[in-house]
């Protein structure tokens, strides 16, 4: 069963004990999803719109997985809450990127999705040039709204397709490597 956190005001943690990954040592490390609704007006290319708003996500490992080394690194607490561990790893290293509107097409989940909050769908080019629909929400409120009822449903489809996620190229190496930095300190 998913279990989601609150984290600040638009940020939302969710996780399973079914989202697990091993990676490469027979120790599985538990996952979790972390949902952010981003305000995107006044920014460079964006300009002022009435829908602004961005459900960006990442995926983290559970903070019981987390390298002793990276906790310290991230916490200014000595003994910091379990949300707040999650928060402080997510704002000092990010996760691994998800398009979690690439699972079921922008369009296609309208339908059912339209009554959960307000929002339109519009289409942006990727960096790779590839045209694709993107929700955006009125607000902040609207964009966690719609992350509770649906996003956080569909995020279980997430770990199906989890080898392919990790195995994506980020800035310094792939998602195989951020989880092992992350969870056993391996930072070479």
């Amino acid at each position: 069963m998913v279990e989601v956190i609150q984290l600040d005001k638009k940020t939302l943690y969710a996780e399973d004990d079914d989202w697990q990954v091993d990676l490469g040592d027979g120790a599985p490390i538990g996952l979790g999803v972390v949902f952010e609704a981003v305000d995107l007006a006044g920014t460079e290319g964006f300009g002022d719109g009435e829908y602004s708003v961005v459900v960006e996500a990442a995926i983290v490992p559970r903070p019981e997985d987390l390298d002793e080394e990276v906790v310290l690194e991230v916490s200014e607490e000595e003994s910091p809450r379990r949300e707040r561990l999650i928060f402080d790893l997510y704002r000092h290293y990010g996760g691994v990127p998800v398009n979690i509107d690439a699972l079921q097409p922008a369009r296609a989940s309208c339908g059912a999705s339209a009554f959960v909050a307000d929002q339109v769908l519009r289409p942006e080019k990727t960096s790779s040039g590839t045209t694709i629909e993107m929700r955006f929400f009125r607000t902040v409120e609207d964009a966690l709204t719609f992350t509770r009822e649906f996003y956080v449903v569909m995020s279980p489809i997430i770990f199906k397709f989890l080898d392919f996620l990790l195995d994506q190229p980020l800035w310094m190496g792939t998602g195989w490597d951020k989880m092992r930095m992350l969870s056993k300190g391996d930072f070479g």
